[in-house]
């Protein structure tokens, strides 16, 4: 799924690139009472859940502790998911987003507990570490021109075994430091911090994306790359840029995964992926259908949680939560591609 940008809004090439990506992000369909719906069929399935679990279970879904706990634990999905849109937006696959956090919640807890550096030096060396794998896979797509499935399929096995060779498959868990357990367990006027983290996140990456020029150039190469290219546009930079970004909140969301589970294993990456690219294309479908976005993205994620949470709380079985989320995927995908078909 690509952008909803239409390249034909294109100027010549001695058009300006930064009002290229202003028309081609403004640039919708026109507003039909389906499209309409098909903005909002994700939240309404999201408070419509909200509804029913709260009148089955009240004493135990709804209340505030239940909420907090929701967001928590998917607080770092968010943020992997958020970088996930980076470079789908410009129309290239990371599959070494998850890897990558495993990555970054390796360093961390390993260089701290391991090593003995100071907690804030892990972090950053973490998030450098993860950035540069991003700033590679970008580099290996836009200039060597390598297609980003295999590059990042490849370079997420690579860090598989890289993280493989750190930890010997060991866990780390002692003399864990405290300030990297409190990022992850604490919480700002009772709300945990990883959901803080999260929000800020993705409020920034919303502002990027939709209110600078470099956002636009991005929603601009994923509408048209060729077209985008001759309107000025520097594509392979902002595409090792959109890499190297995914790289960075890849590591953040280890660091916070590492503060709220107070250890550091080896396999605590890889198993996020698909759930986080469930989330950026179920987010597909809410508020700009068609259009990968940050707020879709976060309503995905808490609309996931609050149906497997739900389900949990009423008793369902283990095997209904796989079924739940594939089958939410599907038909959200499904009824927005058939709301648009009849909106154009």
């Amino acid at each position: 799924m690509t952008s909803t940008l239409d390249p034909s809004a294109l100027p010549s090439a001695a058009g300006d690139p930064e009002e290229t990506g202003r028309r081609l992000l403004k640039r919708r369909p026109n507003e039909t009472l389906p499209l309409f719906f098909a903005r909002i069929a994700l939240p309404l399935l999201l408070v419509l859940l909200i509804a029913i679990f709260s009148a089955v279970r009240p004493e135990t879904f709804a209340t505030v502790d239940n909420l907090k706990t929701v967001l928590n634990l998917q607080a770092v999905l968010t943020i992997l998911a958020i970088g996930l849109l980076l470079p789908l937006i410009v129309g290239e696959l990371d599959l070494s987003v998850a890897a990558n956090l495993g990555l970054g919640l390796i360093l961390v807890t390993g260089l701290t507990s391991q090593q003995g550096m100071p907690a804030t030096a892990a972090m950053v060396i973490a998030v450098a570490a993860c950035t540069a794998v991003g700033f590679i896979n970008g580099l290996l797509v836009s200039k060597v021109g390598i297609n980003s499935f295999i590059v990042t399929i490849g370079m997420s096995t690579i860090l598989t075994g890289l993280i493989g060779a750190y930890t010997l498959g060991n866990v780390f868990y002692e003399n864990i430091p405290e300030e990297l357990t409190q990022l992850g367990q604490g919480n700002l006027l009772g709300i945990p911090l990883p959901v803080v983290i999260a929000a800020a996140i993705g409020l920034i990456v919303w502002y990027l994306l939709s209110q600078t020029p470099a956002g636009r150039f991005l929603y601009a190469i994923g509408g048209s790359r060729d077209a985008a290219r001759l309107s000025g546009i520097a594509v392979p930079q902002l595409t090792v840029a959109a890499f190297a970004g995914a790289g960075a909140l890849a590591g953040i969301a280890g660091i916070v995964q590492a503060g709220i589970l107070g250890s550091g294993s080896p396999t605590v990456g890889p198993p996020m992926l698909l759930p986080a690219y469930a989330a950026v294309f179920l987010g597909a479908t809410a508020f700009l259908p068609g259009t990968f976005n940050v707020w879709g993205t976060i309503i995905a994620v808490i609309t996931l949680q609050v149906g497997t949470t739900g389900l949990a709380l009423i008793g369902a079985p283990f095997w209904i939560e796989p079924l739940f989320t594939g089958t939410a995927l599907i038909a959200a995908v499904a009824a927005t591609r058939f709301l648009r078909g009849e909106a154009t």
